[in-house]
């Protein structure tokens, strides 16, 4: 539970970071990630293998994000690695498609309804902090 309210509050923080500034401050990644291994340790809700399986994701877009010279940002690939090594491999997996999902109807309207260009950047961590609220509901 407390691992829950932790995510929530980064993401929530990281999103309101990615609106207004595109970037996000590493330190508070950090120290949310150092929580999320105390936590581990405390309540040992996943197998470590889980836990690398989903900071790997993470380590995937990050990795997008390098060769696509920045058109995924890679705060966005720390901060899946960060919601990986809280979720597990399985959960960080959904997080990622359902936040994807929502990403993508909101470029369709911006483009459609409020005529935006197809190449403008969206902020992306709000739709990770969305999605989170959807698994934690669901």
């Amino acid at each position: 539970m407390l691992e829950n309210y932790i995510l929530l509050g980064t993401l929530g923080f990281h999103s309101i970071e990615d609106i207004r500034r595109k970037q996000i401050t590493l330190m508070i990644t950090l120290f949310s990630a150092i929580l999320g291994l105390v936590c581990h340790m405390v309540y040992h809700n996943q197998s470590i293998y889980s836990m690398l399986g989903g900071v790997a994701s993470g380590i995937l877009i990050f990795t997008f994000g390098i060769l696509s010279g920045g058109k995924i940002g890679m705060g966005d690939g720390v901060i899946l690695m960060l919601t990986g090594l809280y979720l597990g491999a399985e959960r960080n997996m959904a997080l990622m498609m359902i936040s994807f999902t929502f990403a993508a109807i909101w470029a369709g309207i911006a483009v459609i309804v409020l005529h935006h260009d197809r190449k403008d950047k969206i902020p992306f961590i709000p739709f990770l902090f969305l999605a989170y609220l959807v698994i934690l509901f669901m």
